[in-house]
């Protein structure tokens, strides 16, 4: 009987989509530290092959081009943003973290390199329309699991849909105000503040539903 090391006849195809799957995720997690770090503008290619141990030609053989690229680690900054925030609101539904708990964790999920690389990203689209359509999708999802968030987490009893839908884009303003404040301006981080008004502007009238009742409101 063949153990876990023995080859097999399916073993090199397996190995090869290993060996794939890891080659993408090492050049999306390098675009993602160059983007964050470097600003959409100064991306190289070079540093990024460097970092992640690939030649030229295997980052091309997995990206057509650079934009691509770009696209790609900007889907698993939104996606890694958008499992954290359904994370938090679940624990909260499930009474293992506190209210302050849960917006200072939503706040850091606002705060983090999703953040800047999203600005990256704004900024780069408004000139390059071939990247615009590549990041199209990916910004769509996130804006609807940022949406469903919400509305899944907390309950409005005493607003209709629309009012619900329009409190909690504010909500998402806040942080995002909050998160450029907090990450290009000279002013200091003060976290515990924006958290305390967060929580009194947004969540006063808010009833945190229980984890078996996460539908949205009726309009």
């Amino acid at each position: 009987m063949l153990g876990d090391d023995d080859i097999s006849e399916g073993a090199a195809p397996r190995t090869r989509r290993r060996n794939k799957d890891l080659t993408v995720a090492e050049l999306k997690a390098a675009a993602t530290r160059q983007l964050v770090s470097e600003g959409l503008a100064n991306l190289s290619v070079k540093p990024i092959i460097e970092k992640a141990g690939v030649s030229r030609g295997a980052l091309f053989h997995h990206f057509p081009t650079k934009n691509h690229l770009i696209a790609a680690a900007f889907a698993d900054l939104l996606d890694g943003a958008a499992n954290d925030l359904h994370r938090l609101g679940h624990e909260l539904r499930e009474n293992r973290i506190s209210i302050d708990e849960f917006v200072s964790g939503v706040r850091g999920v606002f705060c983090s390199e999703m953040f800047v690389g999203s600005m990256e990203i704004a900024i780069g689209i408004r000139v390059d329309a071939g990247l615009t359509e590549l990041v199209r999708d990916s910004l769509e999802k996130w804006w609807a699991s940022l949406a469903r968030f919400w509305v899944e987490t907390f309950d409005l009893p005493t607003m209709s849909k629309s009012e619900a839908d329009q409190h909690w884009v504010m909500a998402s303003n806040l942080l995002r105000g909050h998160a450029f404040s907090s990450s290009y301006s000279g002013s200091p981080n003060l976290p515990e503040p924006f958290c305390e008004a967060f929580k009194a502007m947004i969540l006063t009238d808010a009833v945190v539903r229980s984890k078996d009742n996460i539908t949205t409101p009726k309009k």
